[in-house]
């Protein structure tokens, strides 16, 4: 057997052993991949604002997911499918410059799609938004690609070296270190809920003057831009114009924290939350509401 048969014969192998750990979310607009990473745990890049999607697994079988929450500074959603039954893949060592990878996802039909991708940069920090970044991004010399979306990045040992998303710097696609993504989900699937709680506010995320943190070390909070009248946060006394910057004891500093948050709130419970009003703090307490339906 020459090397060329060998080295194809290992690469077919890895994708073969990952590809039952693989999946497809369908989002709000379009499917993606998924990885799962725990016992009945599904990592994907598919947005939705619902509380159930539907996944399906590669021997076709679909199964109702519930939404946990999104990692909104990765793009990432965490799903739980109970009885999934699918080994998670393990998590791999950062690799270097240089390295073989094998980017792994789904067709549309939900085959198998599998792609060479050398690692070209590894580094940090990406910004992804006002108050936040990945520490850590792996890049690979291809192009995002819909079918990868989602997927996983393998080492030669079929080992997950990331989750690969549809973001692209000069020509490269955007992989999240495993290390990175496995350690969100685990924490979104403590804190997170699966069904959406409501405070009844539209917010954005702010820059914090030092002279207005009240004390806080943090830097940004969510400026409250709208109350819906009687809602939860209308009845707490909050208004246009408060920062908010915890919940729950918790620093707030985008709004994808907050909507998790609210997930593994619950609804019905009283909830501390703390807002900025010009430079002071005040505490109020939130019964956090059900979601109206869309």
């Amino acid at each position: 057997m020459n090397t060329w048969t060998a080295l194809s014969n290992e690469i077919a192998a890895a994708v073969d052993s990952a590809a039952p750990s693989i999946v497809q979310v369908h989002g709000r607009r379009r499917v993606a991949a998924g990885v799962v990473v725990a016992e009945n745990t599904v990592l994907t890049t598919a947005a939705t604002d619902d509380d159930k999607v539907a996944v399906r697994a590669g021997n076709g079988q679909t199964a109702e997911g519930a939404v946990l929450g999104r990692i909104g500074h990765m793009g990432l959603t965490v799903v739980r499918v109970d009885g999934l039954g699918l080994l998670p893949l393990a998590p791999a060592d950062e690799p270097k410059p240089g390295h073989l990878a094998v980017a792994v996802g789904r067709t549309w039909s939900g085959g198998v799609m599998a792609a060479f991708a050398p690692i070209a940069v590894v580094g940090g920090p990406l910004r992804t938004g006002r108050a936040s970044a990945i520490d850590r991004v792996i890049r690979i010399q291809h192009a995002p690609h819909g079918a990868l979306n989602g997927g996983v990045l393998l080492d030669p040992s079929g080992r997950a070296l990331g989750i690969i998303t549809s973001m692209a710097i000069r020509g490269t696609t955007v992989v999240i270190p495993a290390s990175l993504a496995w350690a969100a989900a685990t924490k979104v699937s403590t804190d997170g809920g699966t069904k959406q709680g409501f405070l009844g506010v539209s917010s954005m995320a702010v820059p914090l003057p030092e002279r207005q943190r009240a004390g806080r070390a943090q830097a940004f909070g969510l400026l409250i831009s709208q109350v819906s009248p009687q809602g939860p946060a209308d009845s707490a006394g909050l208004m246009v114009g408060d920062v908010l910057v915890a919940f729950d004891g918790q620093p707030i500093e985008e709004a994808d924290q907050l909507v998790t948050r609210l997930r593994g709130s619950g609804v019905g419970k009283s909830v501390p939350i703390t807002v900025l009003r010009g430079a002071a703090a005040v505490d109020v307490s939130v019964t956090v509401g059900e979601r109206p339906n869309r």
